[in-house]
C-alpha cells in the first residue's frame, strides 16, 4: 500500500477486533476512499473446495469439486493485488484453508508485509502447536474456529468427521495461549439449541475473545437437511439466550449473532466495493450469499472487472429479485445459494 509506514502506525493504535471502526478510522486519516479502486477495502479468498470434513449444513458445499486455482495461482494473484495497491482486510477460508500447508503462509506473508489485517476461518483440525506458533505474527480481526456443541458427539455428527471436536478444542487452546484473537462460531439447529448456554461457557473457558451464534442459512447442503432450520419459537428462544449471555458476560467476551442474509445483501448493495469473493475455480462472486459471478481471475484482469462491473452488478434485475425473494424467515426458496447454479452477469 502507498503510505504503508503511516498506515501501520495508525493501526497500531487501534483495537483490531473492533472490525467496524477500522475503515472509518482510515477514511478520517485519508488512507481509504470507496471511490478509489485500490487499496481494496476487503477481499475474500475461498482457497480450496477441499475439506477434511463434510458438514451436513455446509453453506458453500465444500468437499465437492476440484480446485482450478492452484496455490501458485493464489500467490500470483496476491502479488498482483499488492502491486496494484493492496487490500486492507483479507478473509481466508475454504473448504479448509490449512490443507494448503506452507502455501497458506506464503499467501499470508504477501498481504502481511503490505499491512493487511486477516480474518481466517477453519475447522481447527490441522492447527497444531507449531502451526499456532507460525500464526501469531499476523494482524487479525479474528481467527474463527467452528465448534457446534460442548461435547464431541453432536459436533462430530454435524460436521460428519469423527474426532474433529477434540482437534478443534485443542486448536482453540493453542491459539488462545498465544493471544491470537479467537472467535468461536456455533451454528444453532433444533438439535443443539438446548446446549447454547453451555457453548457460551465453553467458549469462555477456551479463552475466546468472541463467540458468534446463529441459525443455519438455507444455502448449500442445508437444502437437503431443512430440519436444521429453526422455527419461529426456536428462534425466539435463541435470541433470549443471546440476550441473557450478553448481560452475563459483559465485556469479558463479545457475544455476536450472525447477520440476516437479506439485510447483509442489502447493505452490500449499498456499498458494492466493500468486499468480493474469489472462488476455488477463479470466479469473482459478488457475495458469498448471492449466486452471481462477474468474471474470473484466471481469464480476466481483476482491476478491469472491478472498475467495469462491481458498482453496476448490484443493480442487475436478477440480483435485485434474488434479494427481494427472501421471506420473513430470511429464506429464499425460489433460488437456493450454492445449490442452484451460479448466474454469470455480463
Amino acid at each position: 500500500m502507498d503510505n504503508n509506514t503511516r498506515y501501520l502506525n495508525i493501526i497500531k493504535k487501534l483495537n483490531l477486533q473492533e472490525e467496524n471502526s477500522i475503515s472509518e478510522a482510515l477514511k478520517k486519516k485519508g488512507l481509504y476512499s470507496a471511490s478509489e479502486t485500490f487499496p481494496l477495502s476487503a477481499i475474500h479468498f475461498e482457497l480450496t473446495y477441499r475439506c477434511n470434513a463434510f458438514c451436513r449444513h455446509c453453506y458453500n458445499n465444500s468437499g465437492v469439486g476440484e480446485d482450478v486455482v492452484s496455490p501458485d495461482n493464489w500467490i500470483e494473484f496476491s502479488n498482483y493485488l499488492v502491486s496494484k495497491g493492496g487490500v486492507f482486510e483479507c478473509l481466508l477460508s475454504g473448504g479448509e484453508p490449512f490443507i494448503l500447508g506452507d502455501k497458506l503462509f506464503e499467501i499470508m506473508d504477501i498481504f502481511h508485509e503490505d499491512g493487511s489485517i486477516f480474518m481466517l476461518m477453519s475447522n481447527g483440525s490441522l492447527i497444531t502447536e507449531n502451526i499456532a506458533e507460525r500464526l501469531k505474527k499476523y494482524r487479525y480481526h479474528w481467527l474463527q474456529l467452528s465448534i457446534d456443541g460442548p461435547d464431541e458427539e453432536y459436533h462430530d455428527w454435524f460436521r460428519n468427521c469423527k474426532g474433529l471436536w477434540k482437534k478443534a478444542i485443542n486448536a482453540a487452546k493453542v491459539l488462545s495461549k498465544r493471544e491470537i484473537p479467537l472467535k468461536i462460531a456455533c451454528c444453532i439447529t433444533p438439535y443443539n439449541l438446548e446446549k447454547t448456554k453451555l457453548m457460551f461457557m465453553l467458549a469462555k473457558d477456551l479463552g475466546a475473545s468472541s463467540i458468534i451464534v446463529g441459525e443455519v442459512s438455507l444455502s448449500g447442503r442445508t437444502n437437503a437437511n431443512r430440519d436444521f432450520l429453526l422455527s419461529d419459537e426456536q428462534r425466539e428462544k435463541l435470541w433470549d439466550l443471546v440476550g441473557e449471555a450478553k448481560a452475563s458476560y459483559g465485556g469479558s467476551m463479545l457475544i455476536k449473532t450472525s447477520n440476516k442474509v437479506k439485510r447483509g445483501l442489502e447493505k452490500h448493495s449499498e456499498n458494492p466495493r466493500s468486499c468480493v469473493v474469489i472462488r476455488p475455480n477463479g470466479d469473482i462472486r459478488i457475495d458469498g450469499m448471492a449466486p452471481f459471478v462477474i468474471g474470473n481471475i484466471l481469464r480476466d484482469d481483476f482491476e478491469s472487472v472491478w472498475n467495469d462491473k462491481i458498482d453496476s452488478c448490484w443493480q442487475d434485475e436478477r440480483v435485485r429479485q434474488f434479494i427481494s425473494g427472501f421471506n420473513d424467515d430470511d429464506r429464499n426458496f425460489e433460488y437456493v445459494n450454492f445449490y442452484d447454479k451460479d448466474i454469470y452477469l455480463k
